[in-house]
């Protein structure tokens, strides 16, 4: 029998793993300019966190989310996106807020697979929780605009938009269904399931003739609250200060329910049609919700001479944040020739005679943070070198009797064939500084 990886999954090699590495450790020192920790989460949570954070009519939850009931009959399900598992974190951890965090870990959505999307992928988020401020909406899109310029991806555009808020929300919804009422048997099976259990969720579809109806659709701004309109003008005078450039996507809502005021996308056109790089966007509401925070306020009645209860308020626990695909931003960073080349010496010695004198140059140049590959296996000299080839390695160190008995190593470059002697106590200071 024969074994192959499960569809949607991909194995990593070199040099694609190099890259991967770059763009996670660029990712790392980008995020902690900023004040940004690393946080580490559950790869599967309680399926409810999801169904409660994302939204059940979402085509995550409906169509692609990884669920099974463990030995304990709980209903488990694999994360499909990082917020949620973070929120849960800071809560139920009682971490002090605000904070600042980050994470890079591998997500899972049954999704057909194509271009640099997996049901297996990773990816690269941050979130700021405890912050109110459009300068912090402004700072998360710089963020991701300074990360994408650091790994060479120029051709990056923003794309920004307000979603509303629970406050302005409906008016927009309800202008959005009177649109649909007499386009319903215009649109696609999924659109019309959509219709009517959020009907913001038809932006998501990907179907030509829905994308063609939706270009005449009401536009979410109109109906923005004064609250949300001057929150979304002051996101984008920030943006300006910062000389980040922008443009106004009215259709985007995000594909998570819990997304309020601030949307934004990373678009990139060398990804053809699929061509989001990530995004993100506010989220106020989405701690309390998952805290179960409310407060009931008692309101004096003078008709009836009492107080009575309100409806609950939910109070705010103001965050932000944004999730990037790491397997799209593989196709399109641009990383220098020596991330994709590895800084590594091999060491090749013709006996045994020589092993011991090897093993010693070899624990040398690593205390140097130099990397060694040694083959233990006695091969011909043409044998090593090709190995050495095979693994791309820079240098090559020939070890051999006439090099020891005149004190000197034969240093080989692999990619020239140039072969010079250099005596053995510089050989480790030669290639550090190299």
């Amino acid at each position: 029998m024969k074994y192959f990886r499960p569809k949607g999954t991909r194995d990593i090699l070199p040099p694609e793993s190099y890259k991967k590495y770059w763009i996670e450790e660029t990712f790392r020192k980008t995020v902690s300019k900023y004040g940004f920790v690393e946080i580490t989460t559950p790869v599967f949570e309680h399926t409810e966190l999801f169904l409660r954070s994302i939204g059940e009519s979402t085509d995550i939850v409906t169509k692609q989310m990884y669920t099974f009931t463990d030995q304990g009959e709980r209903s488990l399900t694999l994360r499909p996106e990082g917020t949620p598992g973070v929120v849960r974190t800071i809560i139920e951890n009682g971490v002090k807020l605000p904070g600042r965090f980050f994470y890079i870990e591998p997500m899972y959505r049954y999704e057909r697979p194509q271009k640099g999307r997996y049901r297996e992928f990773y990816q690269l988020g941050i979130e700021v929780i405890g912050e109110a401020s459009p300068e912090i909406d402004a700072e998360v899109i710089e963020i991701g605009a300074q990360f994408f310029s650091a790994i060479g991806i120029k051709d990056c555009s923003i794309q920004i938009n307000s979603v509303g808020c629970p406050e302005c929300r409906p008016k927009f919804r309800q202008e959005l269904v009177n649109f649909l009422s007499d386009k319903k048997d215009k649109i696609c099976e999924d659109c019309k399931i959509r219709l009517e259990k959020n009907p913001l969720r038809v932006f998501d579809c990907k179907n030509e003739n829905c994308q063609e109806i939706y270009e005449h659709a009401p536009k979410v701004r109109p109906s923005l609250c004064r609250n949300c309109y001057e929150h979304f003008l002051s996101v984008t005078k920030a943006l300006d200060e910062r000389e980040i450039d922008y443009t106004f996507n009215d259709r985007m809502v995000r594909g998570l329910d819990y997304y309020t005021k601030t949307a934004f996308e990373f678009i990139s056109s060398r990804l053809g049609a699929q061509d989001s790089l990530g995004g993100g966007g506010r989220y106020d509401d989405l701690v309390e919700e998952l805290r179960g925070h409310e407060i009931r306020l008692p309101r004096f009645d003078k008709i009836k001479d009492k107080f009575i209860t309100e409806q609950p308020i939910r109070p705010q626990t103001p965050a932000i944040g944004f999730a990037l695909g790491e397997e799209r931003i593989l196709i399109v960073a641009e990383p220098p020739k020596d991330v994709i080349q590895p800084k590594l010496i091999s060491i090749i010695y013709f006996s045994e005679k020589e092993l011991s004198y090897a093993k010693e140059l070899a624990s040398e140049l690593r205390q140097a943070e130099i990397s060694v590959y040694i083959n233990y296996d006695l091969k011909k000299l043409r044998t090593q070198l090709s190995y050495a080839d095979t693994l791309k390695a820079q240098f090559a160190i020939i070890i051999g009797e006439d090099e020891i008995a005149k004190g000197v190593l034969t240093l080989r470059d692999m990619e020239s064939g140039e072969q010079q002697n250099i005596p053995r106590n510089e050989i480790v200071k030669k290639l550090a500084d190299r």
